[in-house]
Parts: C-alpha cells; structure tokens; sequence
C-alpha cells in the first residue's frame, strides 16, 4: 500500500525546496512548474530525509533525474539516505551541478533493497523546476541631447529590476533616479533627459537585474554627449562583434568549458515538405561567416514534441564564436546565407582554462563571541569568473570527497582579483582542520586550493590550521607521601577545652 501510494503521487510530498530558490509567481516561457531562478552551475535540492525514515518500507537509496530544457529525464546523483549531500541551513539532499544555462526540471525514484523502484522511470513527473541563468543583462546606452537612451536585454529580464543613476564628475555617490515606489518602473527600452545648466555635464550608467539576481551595468557615459562620440544606440546593419541593431534579437552568450560541443536550434516554422537539412554557420573574431557543414535531418510537421536537434562543432581554440543556422525544406528551399553584417543567433565563450584561485594568508584571532576567528586572504583570477565566484570550506580529512562549508558565494572584494573573509569558528570540537577555497567561471571550470599547498605542486602538502590558541594551565591540590609514609603533623597545638 505505501509503494501503491507513491505511485499515485505522494511520493513528490518528500522532495521539497524548503525556501532554497527564490520562488516567483510568474511563469516562463514554456508553462508547466513555476520556476526558480538560481544564478549559478551549482545548486542543492534539499530532501525530506527525516520523512523518508518514518516510512514503513523505506528505501536504500534516492535516485536524482533531471531533463533540460523539456526534454527526456537523464539519470543524476544516486545517494543513500546516509549519504546525502551537506547543503545550507543544515539541511541534507542532492548538489546538482548543471553543465550549462537552462531550464532543468527535476525528480527523484526510491531505489529499495530488491533492486525495484518507485515510481517507474516511464512515470516520473517534474516535481521541481529551476531556471539557471549564470548571464547578466547586457545593458546599452548613448547620450542623446540632455539624456540618455538606452536597451537592456535579456533571456529572463525582470522588468522591474531597471535603474537609472546620475552624478557630477567630482562626486562619488551616485543618485538613483525615479526610486519612490510611487513612481512608473523603467522599460528596458526607454530615455531620459535633465535640464543641466550650461557648462555643467552629468555622468549617466543603467543597471539592470534578472530574475535570476544577476545584474548588468551599462558603461558610463556623458551629458550632454562629449564631442567626437556617438550619439544614439546603433542602428540597424551594425557590426554583429558590437551589437545588433535594438530592433533586433539580442544574441544569447553561452559558455563552454569544452572544445568540442553542440549547437542546439529549433525549427520555428516549416512547409508541408517538412525540413531536410539544417546548414551550421560560424563566425571567428571579427571574420566572415563560414559554412561548417550542411547536416542531413528530418523533420516533418506532423511529427510531435519540439522541432529541435543538435549540431556539432569542433573548435579550434579557446576565444569567442558566433553562430548562425539555415534550414532547408524538403523541397530544397533555404533563406539566403547570412551576411558580414547579420548578429549571430547565439554567441559560444570557448573556454577550457581553470580558474586561477589560491589562499594567501590565514590568520588566527582569538576572541569570537561562538569561538575564535580565521581571517583568510586570496586570489582569484579568470578572465569569466562567474559573480560570487569562491568558496570556502574545512574538513578533518584533506582527501575527503566532500567539504563542509565555512562561506559560499564570495566576491572579491579587496580587488578586482582578491578578497578577504573572517570565519567565526562555531563548532568548539574543533581545534584543527584543513581549509580549501574553490573558483568557478561561467563556463563552469573549477579552479581550487588547499592551504599550505604550492601553487605549482598540487602533490604538495597541504598544512592543517590550529585554531586552539589558549595555553593549559594547572593548580596543586595536594602532595601524598608513599603507602608507609606516616599522617601529616599537625603543626599548630588545637585549643584545650
């Protein structure tokens, strides 16, 4: 009866968010699960552990499956109950890596002793659905007379998250424009302009946020514009390296830590001959478009599901590559190839090289108000570092498989490329420990770094830190002589009655 039950539904009661994703009312583009947008590779998916124990036929093991962007479910991590990845707030369930942006939906099957499972893999259903969104909003903007025009664009763009901000050149504060929550948002495609006294000039910048939390910022620029400077947002037939024309699709940037990768398209409209081939276009630093190859497919309109496939690409080097495909109806009909001037559908960042991340000082302080402190310093450097690119975390063991966390999501915040973060040490068990940082870029590369390790040798030693830093100290009670040692005089005569 219990299996019977998980089968009709009860099972997806177990896998719960409990507040780990910021959970927003509105839906995608695709319908079904609400999402949660979550701007990084890497994120947990807490489970109900305690719930699961209670059952009366429980399972050995949970099965994690997720499916991209609406497709077939793939198998993910499979963990004991015992085994259940740490995450925040304490909680336990599975840590997901995703290999690229997208829109993943998950579930999780009981894997039971006799080798069954519940539900069936041919009934699993979406139980959670996340958006992940590593990209910040590209954000445009040009002086136009007394103000400024401007397009922020977007995959998942939060309409709400705009903001404009101005100051004088000899201030360092900057004055949000329109912030009473009484005043109309901005659009992500929209102008302003000031009255500015003669002689005076205004530095103008757009932010823009996602609903994933990322933000992008405009460059800053002058107003009124300064002489020899463009004026006004790029028209139509621009560079594709430089911008499409804002009446124009904005190319999505990708990452990929591979040289070789697919291509993913879909099909939006076809003929009755259905389509026959789908022609691949690259576009290298700058260059002219090139045809890598015309790939034989078939695709017809009766057929359901997606119009979608995958092309391959090869790479010759790590850099920036845009893309551009054709399809070719049964018929042999085809657009024109693109042109020196036509934006890429979508722009690849090749990118195979780790972060360079190493700690560079670990001072010890006594003197918190749960223990001591430790005061690391770092360096991490790349060239796509993601935002809020380091963690820290201890562990007893310098080979465990899994660390615990003593900060995630850190941002250098001393330079451009170092940072500083103060741990108050909670645990008071724990005197020593060994201390690791990691760095991850947008292309999901993982440099990482254990204290007291050599940059150059990661077959080095890495060096435990002592965070006892109080001296034991003792007191004499008393001093026994040997077992036929007399009884201690009296030195004092007692007072007589």
């Amino acid at each position: 009866m219990r299996r019977k039950l998980l089968l009709n539904g009860g099972f997806a009661a177990w896998l719960v968010l409990a507040g780990l994703f910021p959970v927003h009312a509105q839906d995608g583009p695709f319908g079904g699960l609400p999402p949660n947008y979550w701007p990084h590779r890497t994120f947990g998916i807490p489970v109900n552990a305690d719930a699961i124990a209670k059952l009366d036929t429980k399972p050995t093991h949970l099965q994690l499956y997720f499916a991209a962007d609406r497709g077939t479910f793939q198998k993910g991590p499979k963990l004991s109950l015992a085994s259940l990845h740490e995450l925040n707030g304490g909680k336990r369930g599975f840590l997901f890596e995703a290999p690229r942006d997208g829109d993943y939906e998950f579930a999780v099957q009981f894997v039971y002793s006799d080798g069954s499972v519940a539900p069936k893999t041919e009934q699993l259903i979406p139980e959670v659905r996340a958006i992940i969104d590593t990209i910040p909003p590209r954000v445009q903007i040009a002086a136009v007379g007394n103000g400024v025009e401007w397009l922020a664009t977007d995959d998942n763009l939060d309409t709400r998250g705009i903001t404009l901000e101005c100051k004088w050149p000899t201030s360092t504060e900057w004055t949000r424009i329109n912030d009473k929550p009484s005043d109309p948002p901005f659009k992500p495609s929209d102008s302003y302009a000031w009255r500015i006294p003669p002689g005076k000039v205004l530095e103008v910048r757009v932010k823009a946020r996602d609903r994933a939390g990322n933000e992008g910022i405009s460059p800053v620029v002058r107003v009124p514009a300064e002489a020899g400077t463009t004026v006004g947002l790029p028209k139509a037939g621009g560079p594709a390296w430089t911008g499409p024309s804002p009446n124009l699709p904005q190319p999505r940037i990708s990452y990929v830590n591979s040289l070789e990768f697919q291509v993913d398209y879909t099909v939006s409209k076809m003929g009755r001959s259905g389509v026959q081939a789908a022609y691949l276009y690259v576009l290298k630093e700058q260059g002219s478009w090139e045809l890598v190859k015309r790939f034989p497919v078939k695709m017809l309109p009766d057929d359901k599901g997606p119009h979608s496939m995958s092309l391959p690409y090869k790479a010759e080097r790590e850099g920036t590559y845009g893309f551009y495909v054709i399809p070719e109806s049964g018929a042999g009909k085809k657009a024109d190839e693109p042109k020196k001037d036509d934006p890429p559908m979508v722009l690849v960042v090749v990118d195979t090289t780790k972060p360079y991340v190493q700690i560079t000082g670990v001072q010890v302080k006594p003197g918190g108000v749960r223990g001591p402190l430790v005061e690391f310093t770092w360096t991490a450097a790349d060239a796509n570092l993601m935002p809020q690119p380091v963690s820290l975390e201890w562990s007893l063991d310098k080979k465990a498989e899994t660390w615990n966390e003593i900060k995630y999501r850190l941002d250098n915040n001393l330079t451009a490329t170092t940072g500083r973060f103060t741990w108050e040490v909670p645990d008071e068990k724990l005197w020593k420990f060994y201390a690791r940082i990691r760095a991850i870029d947008k292309a999901g590369n993982v440099g990482e770094h254990i204290w007291g390790q050599k940059p150059t040798d990661k077959n080095s030693e890495p060096v435990e830190i002592l965070v006892d830093l109080e001296k034991p100290s003792a007191t004499i009670d008393r001093v026994r002589g040997g077992t036929n040692s007399p009884p201690p005089q009296q030195t004092t005569s007692p007072d007589k009655d």
